[in-house]
């Protein structure tokens, strides 16, 4: 998966050499992971409580690339958080092939890719204060696995959602600093699956050099905070999935 975030994010890096009114933000930082996931099958499992299962907090870069193109703007974001541990199930998990029962010892990881991208226009443009809004799509690349210590047995589930957004996006200028957000979201339920995701990122930076505009570099800091509630049948299991990944990060703007 993390070749993968790659080679999305290969592209809006190698745009920044070509096209101008670029805005790129490579980023670091540290989220951690909170919430419940797991399986259900012929009506045995449950959804584990992550944090008992051992999973906490990874170091991950991230990307965010606004692309302006007079009217509308596009904003792309990615990120591919991996969260490993070890720790116990609070409940049975079942995928329809292996069983793992309350309290055996497990090796855990959870790894979502998750990928915005959205078009947005400003209504309220100007030199201090903007306001955007939009539509635009998700993809979620989801890998959860339960691993029982000893005997080897797996539980798991590979899946890729797409998932329409509503957008918005804020910007406020106070000098050379500016405090910026970005929401994306939607709920919606499809026959028996249903879907509630919100990916919010607010950040703040400071210009360090450069023009107003063009070929400017700054500094910045923020904290991105992504839900997600997911109920969904994959034809031998039923996934159950209600968990949060947030945290700060730093990161620096390039201009072009």
């Amino acid at each position: 998966m993390r070749i993968a975030f790659a080679v999305l994010v290969f592209p809006f890096v190698f745009a920044a050499c070509a096209l101008p009114s670029l805005d790129v933000q490579p980023r670091y930082g540290r989220p951690e992971i909170t919430g419940s996931a797991g399986f259900t099958s012929g009506g045995v499992g449950g959804s584990a409580d992550l944090e008992q299962a051992g999973l906490q907090e990874d170091e991950a870069i991230s990307a965010r690339v606004d692309l302006d193109l007079g009217w509308p703007r596009l904003v792309g974001l990615a990120q591919a958080p991996r969260f490993e541990g070890s720790g116990t199930l609070d409940v049975t998990v079942s995928d329809g092939t292996n069983t793992i029962t309350t309290g055996a010892a497990v090796d855990s990881l959870v790894e979502l890719g998750i990928y915005d991208l959205a078009l947005v226009w400003d209504f309220f443009p100007g030199d201090t204060i903007e306001l955007a809004v939009g539509f635009g799509a998700a993809l979620l690349d989801a890998d959860l696995r339960f691993t029982e210590v000893g005997t080897g047995t797996t539980v798991e589930s590979q899946q890729q959602l797409p998932v329409p957004l509503l957008a918005a996006a804020a910007s406020v200028w106070l000098g050379p600093l500016e405090v910026a957000a970005f929401a994306g979201g939607m709920d919606y339920t499809y026959d028996d699956d249903s879907v509630s995701y919100l990916d919010l990122d607010v950040y703040a930076r400071w210009k360090l050099f450069g023009g107003e505009e063009l070929l400017r570099t700054s500094l910045l800091a923020g904290y991105r905070l992504t839900s997600l509630e997911l109920e969904y049948d994959d034809g031998s299991s039923a996934i159950d999935t209600d968990l949060e990944i947030q945290g700060p990060y730093v990161g620096l703007e390039v201009s072009l």
